[in-house]
């Protein structure tokens, strides 16, 4: 059976390189994030002035480097286990790391509108807009190849059980082994 192919790539080379991609673009993200994400005041902070909304949002804007940093560690952990994933044909890490994806990337859009006002410079802001929102295109392109991949595993899983549960019944038939068992013993009768 032929595989199919979409910009040229099988499901199973693009869900590896989805893996590969979140790999590097967490990495990317880390490095370009790091100032911007430092940059927050959080030395003065007076709770009796401000509304639970606002100590809260201030909580996650100091707060933002930490959370990004340990989703960024779990992005990175989960790629790695999509990659074993697709090795071992195991279609639980696929639909981990699809699930993981969409929360991920939901979190670094909260913690992007949060800290936006933070950054002084608008060149600043549109790059940081820019790059999270062509990760999310480019996420959504990938994810696509890990669902088809993740399909055929789980087909290919269904049929294998359906195959040996069938295996096993006809196994178990006293009269199909005997049966089986002549044939194969049957002597060959030449005529010279």
């Amino acid at each position: 059976m032929r595989q199919k192919h979409w910009c040229g790539m099988t499901a199973k080379i693009g869900t590896v390189l989805s893996g590969v991609f979140t790999i590097i673009a967490t990495d990317l993200y880390l490095i370009f994030e790091q100032k911007q994400l430092r940059s927050s005041n959080c030395t003065e902070i007076n709770q009796w002035n401000k509304t639970v909304t606002t100590l809260i949002n201030q909580l996650l804007i100091c707060w933002s480097p930490n959370i990004i940093l340990f989703l960024s560690c779990i992005t990175i952990i989960i790629s790695c286990l999509l990659i074993y994933s697709v090795y071992a044909q195991i279609c639980r890490g696929l639909v981990v790391y699809i699930i993981w994806i969409f929360f991920y990337e939901t979190v670094n859009v909260v913690v992007q509108v949060l800290t936006n006002n933070n950054t002084g410079i608008a060149e600043v802001r549109a790059m940081r807009w820019f790059g999270l929102v062509s990760r999310i295109f480019m996420h959504c392109f990938w994810i696509f190849f890990v669902t088809t991949y993740a399909h055929i595993i789980y087909k290919s899983k269904a049929k294998g059980n359906i195959m040996f549960h069938n295996r096993r019944f006809s196994a178990g038939n006293g009269e199909f082994a005997r049966r089986k068992s002549k044939i194969i013993n049957f002597p060959h009768h030449y005529n010279d």
